[in-house]
């Protein structure tokens, strides 16, 4: 699934300065930063979603 928004131009290259250190693609890096953010809020995003 593609997502796709805007950011402010400083945002993105401190992201992928970030992602550069990691050897990671901007999108992996912003991904993983994600998972990890859901992960410390107790979000579980893999769980099945109910069938109806």
């Amino acid at each position: 699934m593609t997502l796709s928004f805007k950011v402010d131009p400083q945002l993105k290259d401190a992201l992928q300065q970030l992602a550069d250190e990691e050897n990671r693609s901007l999108s992996n890096y912003v991904v993983t930063v994600l998972m990890k953010h859901l992960q410390e809020h107790g979000i579980d995003w893999r769980k099945e979603k109910p069938k109806k």
